[in-house]
């Protein structure tokens, strides 16, 4: 199990969305988790859940490989996450221009500020924490065949490897799966 601050560094070999072979350099993300039930505190500003989320959340960072498909499509994803919001801003500039009513001009320009918002929360993370506390974390988006490389009963849990890892140094295989 990974203790506090130490990175989670995956079998570089197989993407974890597929289980086609990875392609390049894999993708090395912040994973942030919090109970759903702090949710409630939205009730009381949004303000409120945000400095609430911030100190309860727990983190990982996760090393994710990914095949040539899945990292091509995350970053088509990740361009419409910057280009929607943008397009929204500019359409509030350009519309203007033509005479058009403003409320529509508002309607559009949120509009496409939150569809790059929800792209972004929905497609821009290639796996979903579950579940993260102080030394494991559970995520969905995880492939059976990526899942088939632990042992019998680490299925779930990643193998962690401290965070730093002196130049040259390979990482062993996993070990094979127990049937």
């Amino acid at each position: 199990m990974p203790a506090m601050g130490q990175a989670v560094i995956l079998p570089p070999a197989t993407c974890i969305r597929c289980g086609a072979p990875a392609d390049g350099k894999p993708l090395t993300k912040w994973y942030y988790w919090h109970a759903p039930a702090f949710y409630l505190t939205i009730l009381l500003g949004v303000l409120v859940y945000v400095i609430v989320a911030v100190v309860v959340r727990k983190g990982m960072k996760v090393t994710v490989p990914l095949c040539v498909q899945h990292r091509q499509r995350r970053s088509i994803v990740v361009t419409l996450t910057w280009v929607l919001p943008l397009v929204g801003i500019a359409d509030a500039f350009i519309l203007a221009q033509f005479n058009i009513d403003g409320g529509i001009i508002a309607l559009v320009t949120v509009a496409l500020i939150l569809s790059g918002l929800v792209v972004w929360a929905m497609a821009g993370n290639p796996i979903r924490p579950l579940k993260i506390d102080n030394f494991s974390g559970e995520f969905l988006g995880v492939c059976e065949k990526f899942l088939q490389q632990f042992p019998e009963g680490t299925a779930q849990q990643f193998v962690p490897v401290p965070a730093t890892i002196p130049a040259g140094q390979v990482l062993p295989p996993p070990p094979p799966a127990i049937k």
